[in-house]
């Protein structure tokens, strides 16, 4: 059996075909890597930003919230030093189409603050974030988008990633393996 997959590897896979598949794994390689990436690691699932003298994580658990599903929205407030603060004031607005769908009231936490949250409806959710410097008093507003899918939205980006890729292999496959026939010029 081994002499056999030997024959036919060095006999049909000629040294040119083996080069040209090596690319179309390195190709497909990347496929899977990024639509894995594009699954575990969406881009609107997390955010952060300088809010006066602090910064201000955001992040969801999952990190693709669904509609309809509880999700959990973990603040982190740091300091300017990259720290966790020990007591801020904080109070956080949650909007959907520039309605007010839910109000979490100014209150002293820890430094870092989770919310369970239910959302209604699928697309953009704006959270206003509003952080109350104590020694100074004054307060600073940041805004951060958080977006919520649907099932059958997920699948269509993950379909419309496929679509784009599969077109792309079979381009660079028939770039690959066409044979290169040129016309033959007799004078």
């Amino acid at each position: 059996m081994k002499n056999w997959l030997n024959v036919i590897y060095q006999n049909i896979l000629t040294p040119t075909l083996q080069k040209k598949y090596a690319l179309l794994i390195v190709y497909f390689t990347f496929f899977v890597g990024l639509v894995t990436y594009e699954i575990l690691h969406p881009p609107f699932s997390s955010d952060d930003a300088k809010v006066g003298n602090y910064e201000v994580q955001v992040t969801t658990t999952p990190s693709v919230p669904d509609v309809g599903k509880d999700t959990k929205i973990h603040f982190l407030v740091l300091d300017q030093n990259g720290n966790q603060v020990s007591n801020v004031r904080m109070g956080v607005k949650i909007y959907h189409d520039d309605d007010l769908t839910k109000e979490f009231p100014p209150a002293n936490y820890p430094g870092e603050f989770d919310a369970d949250y239910v959302f209604q409806e699928p697309g953009n959710h704006v959270f206003q974030v509003d952080l109350f410097d104590l020694g100074t008093g004054s307060m600073s507003t940041y805004t951060f988008n958080i977006t919520t899918l649907s099932l059958y939205t997920s699948i269509f980006i993950v379909l419309v990633i496929a679509g784009v890729a599969g077109a792309g292999g079979i381009i660079i496959a028939i770039l690959l393996f066409a044979k290169r026939t040129r016309p033959s010029f007799r004078y």
